[in-house]
């Protein structure tokens, strides 16, 4: 059960609150949040293991710096030993990092107060978009007919990200139709570029497709790298979105080689 924790320990919390500050200067985070995810807060193992009915684990949100505490600390009470009731985390947080301390109270018998925790750090990522620029070239002709320009550029450019996000990148998807029909494969048309920066990614119609009309979209979706923070979003899909479809590029069909004959 969360509850405001009671003055009588006052005293205690903004001790130790303030006991510890930390850095916020580190690129990676523990966990990342989108699309209004949550997660559920606990404190490790062997300290789980020694809480008893009635003990209150006290939460407390700080500010980037490590030395402000945001907001009232939250009481989560144990109400079965050992056995904590989750912290959630994501509601109402504002895109951007956030850091969190925990300590505990053992309420029976003297309301003895434990070691402040080292800081949890978790980012909020902003809602993912992406838009599609104007192609290079809305027409060329096929194969190696002249002009010399037979390709087109489409730049796919999703929301910006925090600089200091060093473990979180888009993954790009390309899709295509030529006259209405789907591509199954579009690297059979082209070639899909290396995403830099981390949220540009471009795609090369080339002049290898057959002639048609060529319709394009791109979608992104949040990626975190393997080995570093969890990722939590609905249903696990990292957040993805789509952009609207591009100007239609049509690729000329090339003339065939004429023989020359007399005329009748």
């Amino acid at each position: 059960m969360k509850t405001k924790f009671k003055s009588l320990s006052l005293i205690a919390i903004t001790f130790l609150l303030f006991a510890l500050p930390f850095s916020s200067s580190a690129a990676s985070f523990a966990l990342y949040l989108c699309g209004g995810a949550t997660a559920g807060l606990i404190p490790d193992a062997a300290v789980n293991a020694t809480l008893k009915s009635g003990d209150k684990i006290m939460w407390q949100e700080f500010d980037a710096a490590g030395n402000t505490p945001i907001g009232s600390p939250s009481t989560v009470t144990v109400a079965t030993d050992g056995t904590p009731l989750p912290f959630t985390v994501g509601t109402g947080l504002s895109v951007g990092a956030h850091y969190f301390k925990v300590f505990i109270i053992a309420v029976n018998p003297n309301n003895c107060s434990g070691d402040l925790s080292d800081p949890f750090s978790l980012y909020v990522l902003p809602t993912a978009a992406v838009t599609l620029g104007t192609p290079s070239q809305t027409s060329f002709c096929e194969a190696n007919s002249n002009p010399t320009v037979q390709n087109s550029v489409i730049t796919a450019t999703a929301t910006a990200l925090d600089a200091v996000l060093t473990d979180v990148t888009y993954e790009f998807t390309w899709t295509a139709t030529k006259d209405a029909g789907a591509v199954t494969d579009v690297t059979t048309i082209g070639t899909i570029g290396a995403v830099n920066p981390v949220n540009v990614n471009s795609f090369t119609l080339n002049n290898t497709a057959g002639h048609g009309a060529y319709i394009f979209k791109a979608a992104v979706k949040y990626v975190v790298a393997p080995g570093n923070g969890v990722l939590k979003s609905p249903s696990d899909l990292g957040c993805p979105a789509e952009s609207a479809a591009s100007t239609t590029i049509t690729v000329t069909p090339k003339p065939g080689k004429p023989s020359i004959q007399i005329a009748p």
